[in-house]
Protein backbone atom coordinates (compact mmCIF):
# COMPACT_ATOMS: atom_id res chain seq x y z
CA UNK A 1 0.00 0.00 0.00
CA UNK A 2 1.43 3.41 -0.96
CA UNK A 3 0.78 6.94 0.32
CA UNK A 4 1.41 9.25 -2.64
CA UNK A 5 0.30 12.36 -0.73
CA UNK A 6 2.91 12.02 2.03
CA UNK A 7 6.34 13.66 1.60
CA UNK A 8 9.24 11.27 1.16
CA UNK A 9 10.95 12.62 4.27
CA UNK A 10 7.94 11.71 6.40
CA UNK A 11 7.85 8.21 4.94
CA UNK A 12 11.51 7.76 5.81
CA UNK A 13 10.96 9.10 9.35
CA UNK A 14 13.31 12.05 8.87
CA UNK A 15 12.78 15.27 10.81
CA UNK A 16 12.51 18.55 8.89
CA UNK A 17 15.80 20.44 8.55
CA UNK A 18 16.06 23.66 10.62
CA UNK A 19 15.87 26.93 8.73
CA UNK A 20 18.64 29.44 9.38
CA UNK A 21 17.69 32.94 10.47
CA UNK A 22 19.08 36.13 11.97
CA UNK A 23 18.34 37.49 15.45
CA UNK A 24 16.93 41.04 15.46
CA UNK A 25 15.77 43.31 18.30
CA UNK A 26 12.04 43.21 18.94
CA UNK A 27 11.86 47.01 18.63
CA UNK A 28 14.35 49.79 18.05
CA UNK A 29 14.16 53.56 17.97
CA UNK A 30 16.49 56.32 16.83
CA UNK A 31 16.23 59.39 19.07
CA UNK A 32 16.71 62.88 17.66
CA UNK A 33 16.45 66.28 19.31
CA UNK A 34 13.08 68.00 18.89
CA UNK A 35 14.82 71.37 18.43
CA UNK A 36 18.36 72.28 17.33
CA UNK A 37 20.81 73.29 20.01
CA UNK A 38 23.99 72.54 21.94
CA UNK A 39 24.25 69.44 24.10
CA UNK A 40 24.64 70.58 27.68
CA UNK A 41 24.60 67.18 29.38
CA UNK A 42 24.44 63.50 28.40
CA UNK A 43 22.86 61.15 30.92
CA UNK A 44 23.06 57.77 29.13
CA UNK A 45 26.04 55.80 27.84
CA UNK A 46 26.29 53.01 25.28
CA UNK A 47 25.33 49.66 26.77
CA UNK A 48 23.27 51.26 29.54
CA UNK A 49 19.75 49.99 30.23
CA UNK A 50 17.15 52.76 30.26
CA UNK A 51 13.47 52.96 31.14
CA UNK A 52 10.62 54.61 29.28
CA UNK A 53 10.64 58.36 29.93
CA UNK A 54 14.20 58.38 31.33
CA UNK A 55 16.21 61.51 30.50
CA UNK A 56 18.94 60.77 27.95
CA UNK A 57 20.32 64.25 27.28
CA UNK A 58 19.69 67.93 27.93
CA UNK A 59 20.17 70.79 25.47
CA UNK A 60 21.30 74.25 26.53
CA UNK A 61 18.09 76.15 27.27
CA UNK A 62 19.13 79.10 29.42
CA UNK A 63 17.48 81.69 27.18
CA UNK A 64 14.27 79.66 27.07
CA UNK A 65 14.28 79.31 30.86
CA UNK A 66 14.65 83.08 31.24
CA UNK A 67 11.74 83.62 28.88
CA UNK A 68 9.66 81.16 30.89
CA UNK A 69 10.45 83.03 34.12
CA UNK A 70 9.51 86.35 32.48
CA UNK A 71 6.24 84.85 31.26
CA UNK A 72 5.48 83.56 34.75
CA UNK A 73 5.96 87.03 36.26
CA UNK A 74 3.68 88.48 33.59
CA UNK A 75 0.97 85.93 34.47
CA UNK A 76 1.15 86.96 38.13
CA UNK A 77 0.79 90.61 37.13
CA UNK A 78 -2.17 89.90 34.84
CA UNK A 79 -3.85 87.84 37.56
CA UNK A 80 -3.57 90.78 39.96
CA UNK A 81 -4.95 93.20 37.36
CA UNK A 82 -7.81 90.89 36.41
CA UNK A 83 -8.78 90.42 40.06
CA UNK A 84 -8.77 94.19 40.61
CA UNK A 85 -10.80 94.80 37.45
CA UNK A 86 -13.35 92.23 38.58
CA UNK A 87 -13.79 94.01 41.91
CA UNK A 88 -14.20 97.38 40.18
CA UNK A 89 -16.76 95.90 37.81
CA UNK A 90 -18.72 94.32 40.69
CA UNK A 91 -18.72 97.76 42.35
CA UNK A 92 -19.99 99.28 39.07
CA UNK A 93 -16.95 101.55 38.82
CA UNK A 94 -15.80 100.29 35.39
CA UNK A 95 -17.82 98.83 32.51
CA UNK A 96 -17.93 95.12 31.73
CA UNK A 97 -15.74 95.64 28.66
CA UNK A 98 -12.84 96.76 30.84
CA UNK A 99 -13.14 93.72 33.09
CA UNK A 100 -13.34 91.47 30.03
CA UNK A 101 -10.24 93.10 28.57
CA UNK A 102 -8.27 92.32 31.74
CA UNK A 103 -9.49 88.72 31.62
CA UNK A 104 -8.37 88.36 27.99
CA UNK A 105 -4.94 89.79 28.83
CA UNK A 106 -4.63 87.18 31.59
CA UNK A 107 -5.54 84.34 29.22
CA UNK A 108 -2.96 85.54 26.69
CA UNK A 109 -0.29 85.75 29.41
CA UNK A 110 -1.04 82.17 30.46
CA UNK A 111 -0.78 80.97 26.86
CA UNK A 112 2.56 82.73 26.56
CA UNK A 113 3.80 81.02 29.71
CA UNK A 114 2.66 77.58 28.49
CA UNK A 115 4.45 78.15 25.18
CA UNK A 116 7.65 79.17 26.96
CA UNK A 117 7.44 76.17 29.29
CA UNK A 118 7.01 73.85 26.30
CA UNK A 119 10.14 75.31 24.68
CA UNK A 120 12.09 74.47 27.85
CA UNK A 121 10.62 70.95 27.92
CA UNK A 122 11.64 70.31 24.30
CA UNK A 123 15.27 70.66 25.35
CA UNK A 124 15.07 67.56 27.52
CA UNK A 125 15.48 64.38 25.44
CA UNK A 126 13.85 61.27 26.92
CA UNK A 127 13.67 57.62 25.91
CA UNK A 128 10.38 56.60 24.26
CA UNK A 129 10.69 53.03 25.53
CA UNK A 130 12.57 50.72 27.86
CA UNK A 131 15.66 49.17 26.34
CA UNK A 132 19.42 49.33 25.96
CA UNK A 133 21.43 52.18 24.45
CA UNK A 134 23.12 50.57 21.45
CA UNK A 135 24.59 53.73 19.90
CA UNK A 136 25.37 57.26 21.14
CA UNK A 137 26.61 59.54 18.38
CA UNK A 138 27.47 62.84 20.11
CA UNK A 139 29.27 64.22 23.14
CA UNK A 140 28.48 67.12 25.47
CA UNK A 141 29.24 70.51 23.98
CA UNK A 142 28.45 69.50 20.39
CA UNK A 143 25.71 71.17 18.39
CA UNK A 144 22.92 68.98 17.02
CA UNK A 145 20.07 69.38 14.57
CA UNK A 146 16.65 67.78 14.47
CA UNK A 147 17.75 65.33 11.74
CA UNK A 148 20.81 63.88 13.48
CA UNK A 149 20.13 60.73 15.55
CA UNK A 150 21.62 61.04 19.03
CA UNK A 151 20.81 57.59 20.38
CA UNK A 152 19.65 54.21 19.14
CA UNK A 153 17.61 52.29 21.72
CA UNK A 154 16.98 48.54 21.37
CA UNK A 155 14.16 46.68 23.11
CA UNK A 156 15.74 43.30 23.92
CA UNK A 157 13.13 42.00 26.34
CA UNK A 158 12.18 39.89 23.33
CA UNK A 159 14.02 39.18 20.10
CA UNK A 160 12.84 38.28 16.63
CA UNK A 161 14.38 35.52 14.52
CA UNK A 162 13.87 36.43 10.88
CA UNK A 163 14.26 33.82 8.17
CA UNK A 164 13.21 33.24 4.58
CA UNK A 165 11.84 29.85 3.48
CA UNK A 166 10.51 28.34 0.30
CA UNK A 167 6.73 27.83 0.08
CA UNK A 168 7.04 24.03 0.09
CA UNK A 169 8.91 24.12 3.42
CA UNK A 170 6.44 26.65 4.81
CA UNK A 171 3.55 24.20 4.90
CA UNK A 172 0.59 25.40 6.96
CA UNK A 173 2.65 27.64 9.26
CA UNK A 174 0.65 30.54 10.69
CA UNK A 175 1.06 33.34 13.29
CA UNK A 176 0.69 32.20 16.88
CA UNK A 177 2.11 28.76 16.22
CA UNK A 178 4.84 27.48 18.56
CA UNK A 179 8.17 26.37 17.10
CA UNK A 180 11.58 25.30 18.40
CA UNK A 181 14.51 27.68 18.01
CA UNK A 182 18.19 26.71 18.22
CA UNK A 183 20.35 29.55 19.59
CA UNK A 184 23.98 29.77 20.74
CA UNK A 185 22.64 30.28 24.27
CA UNK A 186 20.57 27.08 24.01
CA UNK A 187 17.31 25.79 22.60
CA UNK A 188 14.08 27.54 23.41
CA UNK A 189 10.50 27.90 22.27
CA UNK A 190 9.36 30.71 20.02
CA UNK A 191 6.07 31.93 18.62
CA UNK A 192 5.47 32.71 14.97
CA UNK A 193 4.91 36.46 14.72
CA UNK A 194 4.62 36.88 10.97
CA UNK A 195 4.23 34.77 7.86
CA UNK A 196 4.45 37.05 4.83
CA UNK A 197 1.59 36.83 2.35
CA UNK A 198 3.93 37.17 -0.63
CA UNK A 199 7.29 35.81 -1.80
CA UNK A 200 10.39 37.89 -2.51
CA UNK A 201 12.38 38.05 -5.75
CA UNK A 202 14.03 34.71 -4.90
CA UNK A 203 10.67 33.01 -4.36
CA UNK A 204 11.05 32.83 -0.57
CA UNK A 205 8.57 33.82 2.11
CA UNK A 206 9.64 35.88 5.13
CA UNK A 207 8.91 34.35 8.55
CA UNK A 208 9.44 36.07 11.90
CA UNK A 209 9.54 34.19 15.19
CA UNK A 210 9.51 36.04 18.52
CA UNK A 211 11.48 34.63 21.48
CA UNK A 212 11.26 35.85 25.08
CA UNK A 213 14.56 37.29 26.31
CA UNK A 214 14.00 38.60 29.87
CA UNK A 215 17.67 38.31 30.87
CA UNK A 216 18.88 39.79 27.55
CA UNK A 217 21.21 36.85 26.98
CA UNK A 218 20.25 36.64 23.30
CA UNK A 219 21.95 39.39 21.33
CA UNK A 220 20.96 40.81 17.94
CA UNK A 221 23.12 39.79 14.99
CA UNK A 222 23.50 36.14 16.08
CA UNK A 223 22.61 33.27 13.80
CA UNK A 224 19.74 31.03 14.83
CA UNK A 225 17.85 28.05 13.47
CA UNK A 226 14.08 27.64 13.44
CA UNK A 227 12.58 24.16 13.33
CA UNK A 228 9.42 24.43 11.26
CA UNK A 229 6.70 21.82 11.86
Amino acid sequence: MTFPCLPLLLLLGAAPAPVEGLVLPFRQAEICASVPGRLLELKAAEGQAVTEGQVLAVLDGRLEELEMQRAKVLVERREFEAKGARKLYDSKIIPEAKALESRIELDLARLHYETAAQQVKLRTIVSPMAGVVAVRTHEAGESVSTTQPLFRILDLSRVVVQCAVTPEVLGSLKPGQKVRVHLPAGDCEGEVLLVATFADAEGKVQVKVVVENPERRIRPGLKAQVVLP
